[in-house]
């Protein structure tokens, strides 16, 4: 009987340390899965952001069309009719109609409820309206200036994030910490060379900057399309920020780089079905870009990378 009771003991025991570890190994392996949900999020948002960044640099869009705000002054004239047009440049009355006439000098009458002539003599009232437009975001009617104050003031506010981005990097061990305090110096050398406003430079960094994306996503995601998709953006990337340059061969190097590396998606058998079409077309839309490189026209070459950017950000 003691024996039986021994042996029941050691048991609970054994079950009790069983339970202890399944109960803790399931919470890691929970706290772990967050954490790299998290930094999966963190990384979209950079990726997204450095993005527009490329972009504004050359002032892409990757909408067809951009609805444009103008805010407009001018003086109450008199209303047309419920549901006609007015010129550009004319204003509407919220309230009664009114006119003054030039010639005779006299006021008019007015046509409100309060059918006061008193109210004509304050002169005409100053009012703003707001006008609204569609304005193509083509390539070649795109302006050529380059807006630097949006520009450092998005490189700024990154900043107000970063800390909290770094921090989850961290938090999860499989990223290589060497490679954080190198995104981190290559932003701040960002920071420092935004404000010399030089396009070629700008692209530069931005192209390094973005080169540690794909090498956090190997260290932290199981997501294989996504980060074979951000692997092949960063060497167009590389490719797109020589535009200027003309420093077609290199270019041309780079886009061979981005080609090999989605070429993987082709013969991947993790890639679902339903994506294999969008690949396809991908694939066909990068070498297009390649022949863009053999033309050595900066206009095409654009194009061709804005219309890659959209199919790419569609998978």
């Amino acid at each position: 009987m003691k024996k039986f009771k021994q042996i029941a003991y050691i048991l609970l025991i054994a079950i009790v340390v069983i339970l202890s570890l399944t109960i803790y190994t399931n919470a890691n392996k929970n706290n772990d899965e967050t954490e790299k949900e998290k930094v999966f999020s963190q990384i979209k948002y950079l990726e997204t952001k450095l993005i527009n960044l490329f972009n504004t640099m050359n002032n892409i869009k990757t909408t067809d069309y951009n609805i444009i705000t103008t805010e407009i002054s001018g003086e109450t004239t008199e209303n047309t009719s419920q549901g006609g047009s007015q010129g550009e440049g004319q204003s509407q009355s919220s309230g009664g109609e009114s006119s003054k006439s030039s010639d005779s000098g006299k006021s008019g009458e007015s046509s409100g409820s309060s059918g006061s002539s008193d109210s004509q003599s304050e002169g005409k009232k100053e009012q703003n309206q707001k006008m609204f437009e569609l304005k193509s975001t083509d390539v070649l009617t795109s302006k050529e200036e380059i807006n630097w104050d949006s520009i450092k003031s998005e490189v700024e506010n990154i900043y107000s994030d970063l800390p909290s981005i770094i921090m989850d990097f961290y938090q999860l061990n499989t990223i290589n910490q060497e490679d954080i305090l190198n995104f981190n110096k290559e932003y701040d050398n960002l920071t420092v060379i935004v404000q010399e406003e030089n396009k070629e430079n700008t692209l530069a960094q931005l192209s390094k900057i973005y080169d540690y994306l794909p090498k956090f996503l190997k260290s932290s995601s199981q997501e294989e399309l996504y980060t074979t998709i951000i692997e092949t953006k960063a060497n167009i990337l590389k490719g797109y920020a020589k535009i200027d340059g003309e420093k077609w061969d290199e270019i041309s190097n780079d886009i061979k780089a981005a080609i090999e590396s989605y070429s993987k998606l082709l013969t991947n058998t993790n890639v679902p079905a339903t994506k294999q079409s969008k690949i396809s077309k991908g694939y066909i839309m990068i070498n297009e870009l390649q022949n863009a490189v053999n033309v050595q026209d900066k206009a095409v070459f654009l194009i061709k990378y804005k219309n890659l950017l959209e199919e790419l950000s569609r998978m």
